[in-house]
């Protein structure tokens, strides 16, 4: 059995998943372009691309808003509703572990990738400063070897 809290907070998270999708379905076809032309897949992808970060924008912008009106009109403090995202995150990730990991999968891969190129660059400036050092290190043995012969001849 549900207490009357949970209950409270089930409705909540029902009508902000209702919200939610009434928004972008709202924003979706504000962005949606209401003539078509006929246009390469290039153009089509670069449009669709352009066309989903400004949802995305557009969604953080009216949930931004959303978060003021609450804070402002139900005097509630910024760190009571970061307390309720947080324990809904910990909820979310114990129900299922990777549901945040899809886009995170995508930014390590892309941070391997530049990893992988910066690598094979710093192993490049290795290998050239290894090669400085030991034509340095030959000159200074050459030095050596001449003070210990002049040393030598100074002892006679």
């Amino acid at each position: 059995m549900t207490t009357k809290a949970t209950e409270k907070i089930i409705e909540a998270l029902t009508q902000l998943v209702e919200g939610f999708a009434e928004l972008q379905e709202k924003l979706e076809e504000d962005y949606d372009p209401e003539v078509e032309t006929e246009s390469d897949d290039a153009e089509t992808d670069s449009d669709e691309e352009e066309s989903a970060s400004g949802i995305e924008e557009a969604i953080v912008t009216e949930i931004k808003a959303a978060v003021e009106s609450v804070i402002e009109n139900e005097d509630c403090a910024p760190e009571d509703l970061a307390s309720i995202v947080s324990a809904l995150t910990d909820a979310l990730e114990e129900i299922d572990p990777e549901v945040f990991s899809h886009g995170e999968a995508e930014e390590e891969e892309e941070d391997e990738d530049e990893d992988e190129d910066e690598d094979e660059y710093e192993d490049d400036d290795f290998e050239e400063d290894y090669d400085e050092d030991e034509d340095e290190d030959e000159d200074e043995d050459e030095d050596e070897d001449e003070d210990e012969k002049e040393d030598e001849d100074d002892d006679d």
